[in-house]
């Protein structure tokens, strides 16, 4: 186990009705006119963002609303956000939506403060950032989707749509104060993007999970493994009984788990596939983040498994119920990813680039584009701990995908 420092101080209000004690906790943490921030989808049209606001109101908040969010959250709406909130004096952001809400909260929390341009702290030279952040607005959480892991993460992932650039920063002013998680709130969710969020949730454990042969930690391993059985076996509940409440609750817990930083102590997480399908988001701003690791994963787990052969057949065995093949213990990795593939499939997203819609002209000088776009972690230009890639492995991966 590595040295590690862990932080995750978001309180998780969870269970029926939590959103009624939204007002309470915004002004535990000294908020009084507050930004709720949302994209202007379902739960604008529903009523339920109205039903939020008036409840702040009748709390003796005074509110501001910004709506127009969309997946992978445009730079242009922070800077709007940013703007917005000056004009009115907000001291506290309230997102009510997903990550894509969440993020472009976030980025606004931390561009309120900060004199410079809020994308500095997204965009780099050399792997070094513009600035960094250190001071950000409060901000809490309606959580209406389960599935990045925003709710309680230190990160917070932008696009700059004309660019095609989809970038992140990490860093612990990130963290909501407050994340209310009411599972009433994601059953009527369209069955697509409950399970992209499933996968988006496995995902961010996969990334913790699969380190380098060198490491060995037992605790987060059982951990990481309780997220992926969780996933899988809620996921499965809620394709044939979409308003189970259990179901649903446990699919929202694990959000908040598997990116909290919980499942990554004392581990190198590897972080490939995520960066590799922030660029092909970032080309194809339609993708579904889920859905594009749907795809991604996979590709990336035939390409690098047998750098950690090791841990891969534990999962095979352990979470993918592949009966080991001593004789030939590539075959058991392959079969789990088989299996993993069909889970996916099973829940109605495509595992290959060449089903998902909105990718189109997807040829090899494309994918080269987007590999040398990725944000690069190690010195000589490459991503990844299992296996260090380059532009050409990251070609070879998509090639894998389609």
């Amino acid at each position: 186990m590595n040295n590690f420092d862990f932080l995750s101080p978001t309180r998780l209000v969870v269970g029926k009705d939590a959103e009624k004690e939204t007002g309470k906790w915004i002004k535990e943490f000294g908020g009084t006119t507050v930004l709720v921030h949302h994209d202007s989808g379902f739960v604008k049209q529903n009523g339920f963002v109205d039903k939020v606001i008036d409840m702040l109101r009748e709390d003796g908040l005074k509110v501001v609303e910004l709506g127009g969010v969309v997946p992978n959250p445009h730079l242009s709406l922070v800077y709007e956000g940013i703007e917005l909130c000056k004009k009115e004096g907000v001291d506290f952001l309230l997102a009510i939506g997903g990550g894509s809400v969440i993020d472009s909260t976030k980025a606004i929390a931390m561009g309120l403060p900060y004199e410079g341009d809020v994308w500095d702290f997204f965009v780099e030279e050399d792997g070094v950032p513009h600035d960094v952040p250190t001071k950000s607005t409060p901000l809490g959480v309606i959580l209406t989707i389960a599935a990045t892991g925003s709710e309680a993460s230190n990160s917070c992932v932008i696009t700059k749509a004309d660019e095609s650039l989809k970038r992140f920063c990490d860093n612990d002013i990130n963290r909501a104060r407050f994340a209310i998680e009411n599972p009433e709130l994601t059953m009527t969710l369209p069955p697509f993007q409950t399970a992209c969020g499933i996968i988006d949730i496995m995902s961010h454990s996969f990334e913790r999970y699969f380190t380098p042969e060198k490491e060995n930690d037992i605790l987060t391993d059982y951990l990481c493994e309780a997220i992926f059985h969780t996933c899988m076996e809620c996921g499965r509940i809620l394709k044939d009984d979409p308003e189970n409440y259990d179901a649903r609750a446990n699919i929202m817990v694990a959000s908040t788990l598997s990116h909290n930083g919980l499942t990554g102590m004392g581990r190198t997480g590897d972080w490939a596939a995520h960066f590799i399908e922030h660029e092909l988001s970032g080309e194809y701003q339609s993708v579904t983040h889920g859905a594009g690791l749907a795809v991604i994963t996979p590709a990336w787990m035939k390409y690098v498994y047998k750098d950690n052969m090791k841990l891969f057949l534990k999962w095979a065995t352990r979470v993918m119920g592949v009966a080991m093949d001593y004789e030939d213990p590539q075959r058991t990795v392959l079969e789990a990813i088989d299996r993993l593939e069909l889970f996916f499939q099973s829940l109605g997203v495509p595992t290959k680039l060449s089903d998902v819609p909105g990718v189109e002209n997807l040829d090899e000088a494309v994918m080269e584009k987007m590999a040398k776009r990725v944000r690069v972690v190690h010195e000589d230009g490459a991503i990844g701990w299992v296996k260090r890639l380059y532009t050409e492995d990251i070609v070879e991966i998509f090639k894998l995908a389609m």
